[in-house]
């Protein structure tokens, strides 16, 4: 989906309230929050912190989907599992998604053709799967920090980070 399509939807979705309710909490007039995500209009564009405060407002990540998309790449939403304090129990969830996945893509296949509900549930577990190992990935991270604070210590005062 195109970036633009994508806020459209993310503003105009009545779930969130629709673009009246996001336009007040933005700060601006319904009218000219519906002209920036306006596929067709040119005078007003979306920044990015209105985009990034509209993703935060809504829960709805479509813009930076569509943004990672079409930068060929993928956005990965760590939620939960981030927050698993063992690295063993986070990389066997995060395996465990992957069997979910796979068995999921077993059923679909069975007549050689994946439905359009099939697919919506396939995409939903590679989703989470995705934020799993990304989850994993962070805890490998704070692992090999804390196991070497020399090397940290050293990377922090170079990068300053």
């Amino acid at each position: 989906m195109d970036v633009i399509d994508a806020a459209h939807k993310t503003v105009h979705s009545t779930t969130h309230g629709g673009s009246a309710a996001l336009a007040t909490r933005l700060g601006m007039s319904v009218t000219i929050l519906n002209n920036k995500v306006n596929p067709n209009a040119t005078a007003h564009h979306l920044r990015l912190d209105e985009a990034v405060a509209i993703m935060e407002f809504t829960g709805d990540h479509g813009i930076i989907q569509s943004m990672a998309q079409r930068l060929g790449g993928v956005y990965c939403e760590v939620g939960v599992a981030a927050k698993k304090d063992d690295l063993i129990m986070t990389a066997l969830s995060a395996s465990a998604c992957q069997g979910d996945v796979m068995s999921e893509l077993h059923q679909a296949l069975e007549d050689g053709q994946i439905s359009c509900d099939q697919r919506v549930t396939l995409k939903a577990k590679i989703q989470t799967a995705l934020s799993e190992l990304q989850a994993l990935a962070q805890h490998v991270d704070e692992k090999h920090a804390s196991d070497n604070p020399h090397i940290v210590a050293r990377w922090q005062a170079e990068f300053g980070k």
